[in-house]
């Protein structure tokens, strides 16, 4: 990588644990402040290992990146993620604001069950 120049990834399809980790950077974890390297590990008490990622600025730097959530399990976390104030060292998946792309969540039912959906009205 040149100095002071990100990889521009044309996707990032990203997934979203239960406890709002995505792409190996797991809440509580350093690795979700990193601002100056394209990759980074960091240990990850919880699965007792360490984890290799791409840091946030590479994962921004992306044109179009996708989440994908599906599970009841992960309800309350997606809705944390996407309605309340930004918590990143609780849940990482909010660091991922692409700054010149897209984001896009693709999500099942049970993922979406607590979400305030806005309601379209029928002007019939």
């Amino acid at each position: 990588m040149c100095e002071g120049k990100w990889p521009r990834f044309d996707l990032v399809l990203l997934g979203m644990g239960p406890d709002g980790h995505t792409a190996s950077l797991f809440p509580g974890t350093n690795v979700i402040h990193e601002q100056t390297h394209l990759v980074a590990a960091s240990w990850v008490e919880k699965q007792n290992t360490y984890r290799v990622t791409l840091t946030p600025p590479a994962l921004n730097n992306a044109l179009c990146t996708i989440f994908l959530v599906s599970g009841s399990e992960k309800a309350e976390t997606l809705r944390a993620v996407l309605e309340d104030n930004p918590e990143p060292d609780r849940f990482p998946a909010q660091i991922i604001r692409p700054k010149q792309g897209s984001l896009l969540w693709l999500v099942d039912r049970a993922a979406a069950r607590f979400l305030r959906l806005e309601q379209e009205e029928n002007h019939e």
